[in-house]
């Protein structure tokens, strides 16, 4: 069953941030899953960082601004929610966004497959073997660790999209 999905933010330091919990936030991305029309879809995870840079960058305002989803993964923002009408429901930290996900997956007695992306050689292949003693239904179809700076490389981003592609992950 898909939940319903909600559209409610709200504005801290000028960051559209989603009132969502831990849980109903994974909820929504197994929903995307589900739902198999392959768009693509992201989550940012705005922290006290992320605040500074959002005011200097209008290139990741623009990013913000296309997400899918938005989670305040710091503190800070949730503490300074508090002082609105709407205060963010609790911080949704992206280190407990993909485990919330694999364990939303499990509840949901299906079975999922995933790309991990990023880390030092052979931390994807550590993950992967944590993932499967874990989530048993969650079954890990490709990892990548790209060199520093691969985002600036459109020849390694190719690369990338095509494994990943090729790999076809949930």
């Amino acid at each position: 069953m898909i939940a319903t999905e909600s559209h409610e933010r709200v504005s801290v330091f000028g960051i559209d941030i989603d009132r969502v919990t831990l849980s109903s936030a994974a909820a929504r991305l197994a929903d995307w899953v589900e739902a198999g029309d392959r768009r693509c879809r992201y989550v940012v995870t705005p922290n006290l960082d992320h605040v500074l840079l959002y005011q200097e960058s209008a290139a990741l305002r623009q990013a913000y601004a296309a997400a899918s989803l938005v989670v305040a993964d710091g503190w800070p923002l949730v503490t300074a929610s508090r002082m609105s009408r709407t205060p963010l429901p609790e911080r949704v930290a992206g280190s407990d966004l993909v485990p919330g996900l694999f364990s939303e997956i499990e509840r949901r007695k299906t079975t999922r497959s995933v790309f991990l992306l990023g880390a030092a050689p052979g931390v994807g292949v550590s993950a992967a073997d944590a993932i499967h003693r874990r989530w048993s239904n969650v079954e890990v179809v490709g990892t990548y660790s790209p060199p520093l700076g691969f985002e600036k490389d459109e020849v390694e981003t190719q690369r990338i999209i095509a494994l990943i592609n090729e790999c076809s992950p949930d």
